[in-house]
């Protein structure tokens, strides 16, 4: 059995939506980051998740107490930099000596982001079954021919990724691993479909969720 774990990136400030679009709601009683730590919790094979926050820290520890209780919180002081602090935040704490009870020793690591709560645990299953056959290889989803969200990557591949720049993110990895990384179709548009502007989440967001009221549309703009 391969212990596999999660990394839900959640730290960005969302400077369109003038407040935490992690704590938007997401149908009955729950908020965008909640659903997709929910989806993460429900899925058989993944043995801990780990939620890295930076932006709205506090605004969001205290909403989501209760949930955050399901996963281990990594601060990223560094959010500012941008998304590839918080892999590195996250892929990080892996790099250290594992404990007695070999709790860090992780053979596979799922990497998604904390605002497309349309990825489910059935997508996320998938990986998870598939990681024992393709391994060394990554798990990276594919919309075609095109990479997509999320991916798995190997204990081998942390090394690597937290000696890039961070210029390019983890692009150049994912570019270079893509041609013979195992794949995982996923759902035309589910894969580089995240919540982005106040239009995008009315659009989408489920009929149940509690009402919102926006900012001025110049958020939109920003």
């Amino acid at each position: 059995m391969l212990r596999i774990d999660a990394l839900i990136l959640a730290a960005g400030e969302a400077r369109r939506f003038g407040r935490p679009k992690q704590l938007l709601p997401w149908g009955e009683n729950e908020t965008i980051l909640s659903h997709v730590i929910d989806q993460v919790s429900k899925t058989p094979g993944i043995v801990s998740a780990h939620v890295i926050l930076g932006a709205w820290f506090d605004e969001i520890t205290t909403t989501l107490a209760k949930t955050l209780k399901k996963v281990n919180v990594v601060h990223n002081p560094d959010w500012q930099s941008g998304m590839f602090s918080s892999l590195r935040a996250g892929l990080s704490q892996f790099t250290a000596t594992p404990a007695k009870t070999g709790e860090n020793d992780v053979d596979g690591i799922i990497v998604l982001l904390g605002d497309m709560p349309f990825i489910s645990a059935a997508t996320l299953s998938r990986f998870v079954a598939a990681a024992p056959a393709a391994e060394p290889r990554p798990l990276i989803a594919s919309e075609g021919d095109r990479p997509a969200h999320p991916y798995l990557i190997r204990a081998s591949h942390i090394g690597e990724i937290l000696s890039l720049s961070g210029e390019s993110g983890i692009r150049p990895f994912i570019q270079k691993e893509f041609p013979n990384a195992h794949k995982i179709e996923v759902e035309s548009s589910i894969g580089r479909r995240d919540i982005d502007t106040w239009q995008g989440y009315f659009n989408n967001r489920p009929p149940d969720s509690t009402e919102v009221v926006p900012p001025p549309p110049h958020y939109d703009q920003i």
